[in-house]
Formats: C-alpha cells, structure tokens, sequence
C-alpha cells in the first residue's frame, strides 16, 4: 500500500521532529495524482512545506544537514530534548489545519485524544478540513469510528479518506453519508474497499450513485471478508444495477445487515434482488422498502423467503405491493422457518386479503414470525377478531395495523415523519455545536419575548445554518406550534425537544431488546 520510501514518522538527529510536514507533502503528492485537480490548497507549494528527497538514508528526509564526521557519528548528543511521537495525530492535525489554513476544532482535538468514537456529522468540514482530520487518522491507533456525514467534503475529500483508510487499521465503522459524491466517489469508496479489509460497517447512503456506479462498490464487496453492515440507501440505484447487486448478494459471505431502501428499484430489479438474497446466506436483517417491487417483485421476494434459512428480519413496505404479491409472501411461511420481523404495510392491501393471510398462520404450528408490521392497513372489527384468535395460537406474534403517525408501533429507530425528522437533526446540531436551546433560540428572538414568528423561525434556521430544507422547516413548524397560534414559542420548542428524546431512547431500548430476543 505505501509506495517506496513513504514514511510516516521520521525524526532527525538533530532532534526535530519532520513528522507532519512530511506527511503533508506525500499525502498532497498523492491526493494530486489520483484526482488530477488544480486546487490551490491541494496542490500547496512545496514552500510551504518541509522538501525532503527520497536519496536519504533509509527514507530519511534531508533539510540542509551538516555533514557529520565518520567519528562523531556515534556520539550521543544529551542536550536535544527529545519529543515523543503523536500517536493520537492531535500535534499532526494542528499543524496540518496550520498549514491549510484551517481552524482546529476543539471537538476533533479531544477526540482524538479522549474517544474510540469521532462523529463530526453536519460539521462543515469541506475538502480542507477532511484532509486535516485524515492525516491525523493515519497516525491515530485509537478511533474505531468515524462519522463524517453532510460534511460536503466533495471529490478530494473522499480522497483523503480513501488513502487515510489504506493506512489506518483500527477504524472499522465508517459513515460518509450524505455527501454528493457521486461517480467519483462510488470509484473512491470501492477502491478503499479493496484496499481496507477490515471495515466493518459502512453507511454511504444519500450519496446520489447511480446504476453505472454500482459496479464500482459491488465488484469490491462480493469478496469482502469483513464487513457486515452496509447502508447504501436514498441513492438511485435501479434495474440496469439489479444484477450487479445480486452478483454480489450471491457471492458475500459475510455481511449481515443490508439497508437499500428509497432506491429506484422496480420489477426487473426487486427480482435480481430477491434471487440474490435467495442465495446469501448470511444476511439476518434486509430493508428494501420504499422501492417499486410490485406484485411481480413480491413473488421473486416470496420464493425467496421460501429458500432462505437465515434471514431473520425483512422490510418491503411502501413497495407498492398488492394483494396478489402479499398473499404470495405470507404463503412463504408454510415453508420458511427463520423470519422473525416481516414489514409490509403502507401497501395496497385489502382488509379481506389479511383476513386470509391470517387463517393461513392460524395453520402453522411452528410460526417464528413475532411481528407483522401492517401499518396503514386499515382493519375493521372482524379482522381485529380474528387478531384475538390469532393471539391465542400464536402469543409472541404482534400485528400492527391501522394508521401510525410513524413507522408502526415498533418502528426502527430514524424513520420518523418529517417533522420530527427535522427536530431531531436540530438537536444533533446543538449538541454538535455544543449550544444549548435556549442559546440558539436567542438568536432568533431578536426582542427577547420568547417567541418567533413563522418567519423570523424560518431565517433563524437558515442563518445557524442548520441542514433543513424548506419543506423540512414548513414540517417543523407545523409540528412544534402546539396551540397553531402562528408564532412558535421557547416553552413549545423544549417541550416538543424533550418528548422526541423521550421517544427515541424508548424506541431504541425497544429495538435493543427484540435484537437480544432474536439471537
């Protein structure tokens, strides 16, 4: 992985430590190579940086040196006060943002020293400040994990990340969502993984691939011997990419947990799909909702379930999945034995349709299925009946029904309605930028009354620079202005805060607890 004399920690006799700037300047000669870009803080005049030549002694760089002569050459010199090297990269990052003219982050400084865990999502950090970060990260043995999401760190920062993750051996949950990288970085992201084998999770979700991008990320994960989480969901990913994921749902032997939801997936490809995971066989948990699969789709889904052994967990809800493709998936459970979870609601599926499917599981002895997530699948009173007599057969088995103001009773947390949504990405964002609501509500409330108007709400948000969009803020708004006077008060904004922390930590002990019940 290194090319010849690349040295990370070099330090002269002379007792000054060349560490940093010799890293700067290789990793800069790399980064220039592999992206071809021009940009000023890329391509930084070697001036500015310590020149070493590869001619020295063991990789060693040379920075005007008096010759020493042969006899003194093993006279140890006590008078230069030794400097002990940076394995936290905490000296390396605030030379670094020295050097590219960055200010140092006070968050990421403790971090590095303090944590196994960096999560500096919505941070604005930007291509200089993800290189800074990574060359600290090549040195760092300590973080295990490392969150960069919405940081917009574009084509060179996805860069520094991939040569960052040739080198470092101790990161293994990496999170690069929501970022816009695109083909570039769909190339950048499969050459990490063909250079890191020991990543283990990876979220690079919201990141707009398209089909033609999939065999970059595909082609490197069918061997991956390591990773077991992928989220690779809100991309664009379709029909034209559908065999090379089932290529690579065929050939992995290792991952256990795959999130490819809100994709662009229809018939052709929610069958490459399912045949893939017909054949896998070791993914436990598979969301793929929120794509196209249609009835044709839920029966390559049903064949599925009817072959696989493993999987304990599947999610196709709001796939548009009638009720020709439900009856076929719940047919599945005459012969599937292993499926704990099955979410399908938000799906085209008549009252008369459910009532059938559950005389059908009335008739397994041995269900495994312990929760049926059926959400905005509306049941009248007969069929709520028949749940009763359901119970009475099958105690452990939960069906969610009827309208949810979420993702069911059970839902997973992060998939929240809008407004919600939007709160809780404030309160990331405070603790983030260690505020607290009251400071960041005065800077809204200009008069100090305590209230905002709709407006005034709106270019507070937008001048905190808070990651919302529009439609999001309109959400918010209307889910945090309790009474609907038109004005959004502080006592509504902490009230609303705290009822969403509440909910969340509730929902993820839930979630913690049906995971422990699984294994």
């Amino acid at each position: 992985m290194l090319e010849p004399g690349f040295i990370f920690h070099i330090a002269d006799m002379d007792g000054i430590d060349y560490t940093d700037d010799y890293l700067l300047t290789r990793f800069l000669s790399f980064v220039n190579i592999r992206s071809g870009t021009s940009d000023s803080f890329v391509s930084l005049p070697l001036s500015k940086c310590e020149v070493f030549t590869k001619d020295s002694p063991s990789g060693t760089p040379t920075k005007n040196r008096k010759d020493i002569e042969d006899d003194q050459e093993t006279v140890l010199d006590i008078t230069v006060p030794h400097i002990p090297y940076d394995d936290t990269g905490r000296r390396t990052y605030e030379k670094i943002c020295q050097k590219l003219g960055v200010v140092p982050s006070s968050k990421i400084l403790k971090k590095l020293v303090e944590s196994p865990n960096i999560d500096i999502k919505h941070y604005g950090l930007g291509p200089k400040g993800t290189m800074a970060v990574s060359v600290a990260l090549v040195i760092n043995s300590t973080v295990t994990s490392l969150n960069i999401s919405g940081n917009n760190i574009d084509k060179t920062g996805i860069l520094y990340i991939q040569r960052m993750m040739e080198e470092n051996l101790t990161i293994t949950d990496l999170d690069v969502s929501d970022n816009h990288l695109k083909t570039f970085g769909a190339k950048a992201i499969g050459m990490m993984l063909q250079d890191n084998k020991g990543i283990k999770r990876l979220n690079i979700s919201g990141n707009e691939f398209t089909d033609l991008d999939a065999p970059f990320i595909t082609k490197e994960l069918e061997a991956h011997p390591a990773l077991e989480y992928l989220n690779i969901s809100r991309n664009e990913f379709g029909d034209i990419a559908g065999p090379h994921f089932e290529r690579m749902l065929s050939e992995n032997n290792n991952m256990t947990e795959l999130n490819i939801s809100w994709n662009q997936f229809r018939v052709p490809g929610a069958k490459c799909l399912a045949r893939g995971l017909r054949d896998n066989m070791k993914l436990k948990l598979v969301n793929a909702s929120w794509n196209g699969i249609d009835d044709e789709g839920a029966n390559a889904f049903s064949d599925c379930l009817s072959n696989n052994a493993v999987l304990t967990e599947l999610d196709i809800s709001c796939a548009r999945i009638g009720d020709k493709g439900y009856a076929q998936v719940m047919r599945a459970f005459k012969k599937n034995e292993d499926l704990e979870v099955l979410r399908i609601g938000r799906n085209n599926i008549k009252e008369e349709t459910v009532k059938l499917s559950l005389d059908l599981l009335k008739e397994i002895p041995s269900l495994t299925l312990v929760v049926l997530d059926l959400s905005d699948v509306m049941l009248g009173s007969a069929v709520v009946k028949e749940l009763e007599s359901l119970n009475d057969i099958h105690p452990s088995l939960e069906v969610i029904h009827g309208y949810t103001d979420s993702y069911g009773k059970r839902k997973m947390a992060g998939f929240m309605d809008m407004g919600e949504e939007a709160l809780w990405i404030i309160k990331e964002f405070i603790e983030e930028k260690e505020l607290t609501v009251a400071k960041l509500f005065a800077e809204f409330d200009e008069d100090g009354s305590n209230s905002v108007d709709y407006d005034e709400f709106r270019q507070g948000i937008k001048q905190a620079k808070i990651p919302l969009s529009s439609y999001q803020v309109d959400a918010l708004i209307t889910f945090i202005d309790i009474d609907g006077d038109g004005d959004i008060d502080f006592s509504e904004l902490v009230l609303k805060m705290k009822e969403i922390t509440k909910k969340r930590k509730e929902e993820e002990e839930q979630r913690q607890a049906e995971a422990r019940k699984r294994r």
